[in-house]
């Protein structure tokens, strides 16, 4: 497994707070890979795509990655306190067959499905964001496969075209941990920063000029 970041040259100031705290939290990580248009993150693995159309960007990238099971995460997924890695581990092996991805967003939906997977619920088919763009782990043939259309994230996530997949999210606390609650944003929301992340940053000794995104609220 590998962990493939999905960003882009724009957000070129979150890859040093991205990486201090995923260093501190997620220590014994396996391999990261960027994923951008032209640049190179100094600190990861980047694989450059320069292509304007999100989905192709990222479907060319994980064409050149190996494995199969990926963890993906974005570039503003700010890691709050230490990663589960035996949850990580045990879901790894989990994942087979017809499912997709496995979320690490805790479950929201009341008709999520109980599962012989401790921990972890299967979505229906036709619920709310059953295909999410999200921090999880994916089936990366699958993801390639679902994101075929060309089309920006947020249109993969309203066209919930799910291939015929199945899709599973987590019942139990946190995997990792991003400060993302169900429907609130923390880090980073429209371009902008959320004031939460202001006390959090200043308590990781991280200093950001914020006056250059601006805040979202």
């Amino acid at each position: 497994m590998v962990i493939v970041v999905l960003s882009c040259d724009k957000n070129e100031d979150l890859w040093k707070p991205f990486h201090q705290l995923i260093e501190k939290y997620y220590p014994t990580h396996p391999e990261i890979i960027y994923a951008t248009e032209t640049k190179t993150n100094p600190y990861y693995k980047t694989i450059s795509k320069n292509y304007q159309i999100w989905t192709k960007r990222i479907r060319e990238t994980l064409k050149e990655i190996d494995d199969n099971i990926i963890l993906t995460m974005m570039d503003d997924d700010f890691i709050r306190k230490p990663v589960d890695t035996k949850r990580i581990d045990y879901l790894q092996g989990q994942i087979k067959g017809n499912m997709a991805a496995i979320y690490f967003e805790k479950s929201f939906d009341k008709h999520d499905i109980e599962t012989n997977i401790k921990g972890i619920k299967k979505r229906q088919h036709g619920s709310n964001y059953e295909v999410c763009i999200n921090c999880g782990i994916w089936q990366k043939d699958k993801l390639i496969d679902v994101i075929s259309r060309d089309s920006d994230p947020w249109d993969v996530e309203l066209n919930q075209d799910n291939k015929g997949y199945d899709f599973y999210i987590n019942s139990e606390d946190y995997i990792i941990d991003w400060g993302y609650r169900t429907w609130v944003y923390a880090n980073i929301c429209r371009g902008k920063w959320c004031r939460e992340i202001v006390p959090f940053f200043e308590k990781e000794g991280i200093e950001i000029d914020y006056e250059k995104r601006g805040f979202a609220n």
